[in-house]
Protein backbone atom coordinates (compact mmCIF):
# COMPACT_ATOMS: atom_id res chain seq x y z
CA UNK A 1 0.00 0.00 0.00
CA UNK A 2 1.23 3.50 -0.84
CA UNK A 3 1.61 6.29 1.66
CA UNK A 4 -1.64 7.99 2.60
CA UNK A 5 -0.57 11.61 2.27
CA UNK A 6 -3.86 13.45 2.77
CA UNK A 7 -6.93 13.28 4.95
CA UNK A 8 -9.08 12.87 1.85
CA UNK A 9 -7.10 9.78 0.79
CA UNK A 10 -7.65 8.31 4.25
CA UNK A 11 -11.38 9.05 4.14
CA UNK A 12 -11.57 7.42 0.69
CA UNK A 13 -9.79 4.24 1.88
CA UNK A 14 -11.48 3.64 5.24
CA UNK A 15 -14.91 2.55 3.91
CA UNK A 16 -13.22 -0.32 2.05
CA UNK A 17 -11.33 -1.66 5.08
CA UNK A 18 -11.75 -4.75 7.19
CA UNK A 19 -9.48 -6.74 9.50
CA UNK A 20 -5.79 -6.12 8.94
CA UNK A 21 -6.51 -3.37 6.40
CA UNK A 22 -6.74 -0.92 9.31
CA UNK A 23 -3.24 -1.85 10.48
CA UNK A 24 -1.82 -1.29 7.00
CA UNK A 25 -3.60 2.03 6.58
CA UNK A 26 -2.50 3.31 9.99
CA UNK A 27 1.13 2.45 9.23
CA UNK A 28 0.96 4.37 5.93
CA UNK A 29 -0.44 7.65 7.28
CA UNK A 30 1.64 10.76 6.62
CA UNK A 31 -1.15 13.32 6.83
CA UNK A 32 -0.13 16.97 7.06
CA UNK A 33 -1.61 18.93 9.96
CA UNK A 34 -2.97 21.48 7.46
CA UNK A 35 -5.46 18.84 6.25
CA UNK A 36 -6.86 18.58 9.77
CA UNK A 37 -7.38 22.31 10.36
CA UNK A 38 -11.06 22.34 9.26
CA UNK A 39 -11.76 19.86 12.10
CA UNK A 40 -9.49 21.43 14.72
CA UNK A 41 -11.24 23.02 17.67
CA UNK A 42 -9.31 23.85 20.81
CA UNK A 43 -10.40 24.72 24.35
CA UNK A 44 -8.48 26.25 27.23
CA UNK A 45 -10.40 24.00 29.64
CA UNK A 46 -9.57 20.53 28.28
CA UNK A 47 -8.46 18.73 25.15
CA UNK A 48 -11.24 18.40 22.57
CA UNK A 49 -12.63 15.33 20.77
CA UNK A 50 -13.53 16.27 17.20
CA UNK A 51 -15.28 13.65 15.08
CA UNK A 52 -13.99 13.62 11.52
CA UNK A 53 -15.91 10.49 10.42
CA UNK A 54 -17.98 7.81 12.14
CA UNK A 55 -19.53 4.63 10.74
CA UNK A 56 -20.57 1.33 12.30
CA UNK A 57 -17.09 -0.01 11.42
CA UNK A 58 -14.73 2.78 12.46
CA UNK A 59 -14.39 6.17 14.07
CA UNK A 60 -11.86 8.85 13.15
CA UNK A 61 -11.39 11.51 15.82
CA UNK A 62 -9.04 14.49 15.96
CA UNK A 63 -7.94 15.31 19.50
CA UNK A 64 -6.78 18.90 19.92
CA UNK A 65 -4.56 19.73 22.87
CA UNK A 66 -3.47 22.98 24.46
CA UNK A 67 -0.22 22.99 26.44
CA UNK A 68 -0.22 20.60 29.45
CA UNK A 69 -3.65 19.07 28.74
CA UNK A 70 -4.03 15.33 29.27
CA UNK A 71 -6.41 12.40 29.47
CA UNK A 72 -6.97 10.34 32.57
CA UNK A 73 -5.76 6.76 32.51
CA UNK A 74 -8.36 4.89 30.46
CA UNK A 75 -9.26 1.74 28.50
CA UNK A 76 -10.63 1.44 24.96
CA UNK A 77 -13.72 -0.59 25.77
CA UNK A 78 -12.54 -3.58 23.76
CA UNK A 79 -11.70 -1.63 20.59
CA UNK A 80 -8.42 -1.19 18.75
CA UNK A 81 -6.97 2.30 18.42
CA UNK A 82 -4.15 3.85 16.41
CA UNK A 83 -2.94 7.31 17.40
CA UNK A 84 -1.17 9.35 14.73
CA UNK A 85 0.53 12.50 16.01
CA UNK A 86 0.00 15.13 13.32
CA UNK A 87 1.45 18.08 15.24
CA UNK A 88 3.26 18.71 18.50
CA UNK A 89 4.54 16.27 21.14
CA UNK A 90 2.66 13.83 23.34
CA UNK A 91 3.70 11.61 26.19
CA UNK A 92 1.99 8.24 26.36
CA UNK A 93 2.05 6.33 29.62
CA UNK A 94 0.82 2.74 29.83
CA UNK A 95 -0.43 0.88 32.88
CA UNK A 96 -1.46 -2.59 34.03
CA UNK A 97 -3.32 -3.60 37.15
CA UNK A 98 -1.35 -5.97 39.37
CA UNK A 99 -2.66 -7.09 42.75
CA UNK A 100 -5.36 -4.41 42.54
CA UNK A 101 -2.73 -1.70 42.06
CA UNK A 102 -2.06 0.42 38.99
CA UNK A 103 1.52 -0.08 37.76
CA UNK A 104 3.17 2.03 35.03
CA UNK A 105 4.63 -0.24 32.34
CA UNK A 106 5.76 2.28 29.69
CA UNK A 107 6.48 5.97 29.28
CA UNK A 108 7.04 7.09 25.67
CA UNK A 109 7.41 10.50 24.05
CA UNK A 110 5.66 10.77 20.70
CA UNK A 111 6.87 13.21 18.07
CA UNK A 112 5.19 14.31 14.86
CA UNK A 113 4.19 11.54 12.44
CA UNK A 114 4.70 8.93 15.17
CA UNK A 115 2.12 6.16 15.44
CA UNK A 116 0.98 4.39 18.59
CA UNK A 117 -1.32 1.39 18.93
CA UNK A 118 -3.51 0.55 21.90
CA UNK A 119 -6.05 -2.08 22.87
CA UNK A 120 -7.29 -3.41 26.20
CA UNK A 121 -4.96 -6.44 26.05
CA UNK A 122 -2.11 -3.95 26.46
CA UNK A 123 -3.71 -2.44 29.57
CA UNK A 124 -4.60 1.20 30.05
CA UNK A 125 -2.99 4.40 28.90
CA UNK A 126 -3.01 8.17 29.23
CA UNK A 127 -1.85 10.89 26.86
CA UNK A 128 -0.28 14.21 27.85
CA UNK A 129 0.54 17.20 25.64
CA UNK A 130 4.18 18.00 26.39
CA UNK A 131 4.68 20.47 23.53
CA UNK A 132 5.36 24.13 24.32
CA UNK A 133 2.11 24.87 22.51
CA UNK A 134 -0.69 23.00 20.80
CA UNK A 135 -0.72 19.40 19.59
CA UNK A 136 -3.10 17.46 17.34
CA UNK A 137 -3.51 13.68 17.27
CA UNK A 138 -5.67 11.67 14.89
CA UNK A 139 -7.28 8.58 16.47
CA UNK A 140 -8.56 5.70 14.36
CA UNK A 141 -10.80 3.27 16.26
CA UNK A 142 -12.04 0.00 14.78
CA UNK A 143 -15.69 0.40 15.81
CA UNK A 144 -16.77 3.58 17.59
CA UNK A 145 -16.37 3.90 21.35
CA UNK A 146 -19.22 5.53 23.26
CA UNK A 147 -17.96 4.80 26.78
CA UNK A 148 -14.82 3.66 28.54
CA UNK A 149 -13.38 3.08 31.99
CA UNK A 150 -11.31 5.99 33.27
CA UNK A 151 -9.26 6.01 36.43
CA UNK A 152 -10.49 8.38 39.14
CA UNK A 153 -7.44 9.14 41.33
CA UNK A 154 -9.59 10.70 44.06
CA UNK A 155 -11.52 7.45 44.49
CA UNK A 156 -8.61 5.19 43.55
CA UNK A 157 -10.68 3.20 41.07
CA UNK A 158 -11.91 3.02 37.49
CA UNK A 159 -15.35 4.40 36.60
CA UNK A 160 -17.36 4.16 33.38
CA UNK A 161 -17.60 7.44 31.51
CA UNK A 162 -19.77 8.35 28.55
CA UNK A 163 -17.77 9.88 25.71
CA UNK A 164 -18.84 12.77 23.56
CA UNK A 165 -17.66 14.99 20.74
CA UNK A 166 -16.87 18.68 20.92
CA UNK A 167 -17.43 18.92 17.17
CA UNK A 168 -18.67 16.75 14.31
CA UNK A 169 -17.28 17.28 10.80
CA UNK A 170 -15.97 20.71 11.76
CA UNK A 171 -19.11 22.00 13.48
CA UNK A 172 -19.26 22.57 17.21
CA UNK A 173 -21.78 20.49 19.17
CA UNK A 174 -22.91 20.71 22.78
CA UNK A 175 -23.76 17.52 24.64
CA UNK A 176 -24.32 16.89 28.32
CA UNK A 177 -22.02 13.89 28.71
CA UNK A 178 -18.89 13.63 30.81
CA UNK A 179 -15.63 13.58 28.92
CA UNK A 180 -13.04 11.02 29.91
Amino acid sequence: MNTISSLQELLNELPHCSGDDYVNIAKQMKIPSEDLQPYAMFSDEAYTRNCVERTDDYELILLCWEKDQDTPIHCHNGEECWVYLAEGKLREQRFQTKNDKLVKTADVKMTEERLSYMNDDLGYHSLHNIANGRSMSLHLYVAPIDECSAYNPEKGKFEYKDLYYDSVKGKSVKLNSTKY
